[in-house]
């Protein structure tokens, strides 16, 4: 039986979409609006926090001059943070489809590190192909301050954003089935903030001291693979 060959991650063809500051078409006036303020948000938050940055503060950055435009255009900051999850996680769905595709094609999907790519590396190279470390750093803040608090990813509900993600995750549930759902997802909680933390700390470590990105990300699929599957202690 032939195997479909392995595509190494440099030269893997799946391609993210373009970001926030090259959006295919002309969107109009609102969209646009809605664009500058979750670009602003995003990146504001990753910096200080999620709960520490007002709405005023988001909307002078993003140049509206209605100081209540993120209440116009979104409801509320949590609608916001929705909104930005929302978004970003549909840039990223394409390419976990293609790594579950292809997972399935090389009969991978058992295999934890496979499913760990599909989960995180969208995220990776948002970094590695755009520079863009913003949307790692509000995922960051998210996890450690608002998720704890029960307030919920789009992979957490029927969002379409998210289909790749939520079957990556239940194909995991089954290979590591003995952890049970709860500590399951502690873990995957916990090697999220693994990951994130290690491409943010690269973002601002000195290159000279840096490590090349695609061995970096190499190795936090092993770290990752080896925390999540580990015996739980009795």
């Amino acid at each position: 039986m032939n195997q479909t060959k392995v595509i190494p991650l440099r030269e893997a063809k799946a391609e993210l979409p373009a970001s926030v500051d090259n959006e295919a078409g002309s969107p109009g006036r609102s969209e646009r609006t809605r664009l500058a303020l979750m670009k602003a948000a995003e990146s504001l938050f990753g910096d200080f926090g999620i709960d520490a940055v007002g709405l005023r503060t988001i909307s002078d950055a993003a140049q509206q001059k209605n100081n209540n435009a993120v209440q116009y255009h979104f409801g509320g900051k949590l609608e916001l943070l929705n909104a930005i999850l929302e978004y970003r996680e549909m840039q990223l769905q394409p390419l976990r489809q293609a790594l579950l595709d292809q997972g399935a094609a090389q009969d991978r999907l058992k295999d934890i590190r496979w499913l760990l790519r599909v989960m995180f590396e969208p995220s990776f190279r948002l970094y590695r192909d755009q520079q863009d470390i913003n949307y790692l750093k509000l995922h960051a803040a998210y996890i450690t301050t608002h998720r704890p608090r029960g307030v919920p990813h789009p992979v957490d509900t029927d969002s379409p954003s998210c289909v790749a993600f939520r079957e990556a995750i239940r194909l995991m549930g089954e290979r590591l089935a003995f952890l049970g759902e709860r500590r399951l997802w502690w873990r995957l909680e916990s090697v999220g903030e693994m990951f994130l933390s290690t491409f943010i700390q690269h973002s601002v470590r000195k290159q000279e001291l840096n490590p090349q990105l695609d061995e970096l990300f190499e190795d936090s699929i092993e770290m990752m693979a080896a925390a999540i599957s580990a015996i739980p202690m009795r």
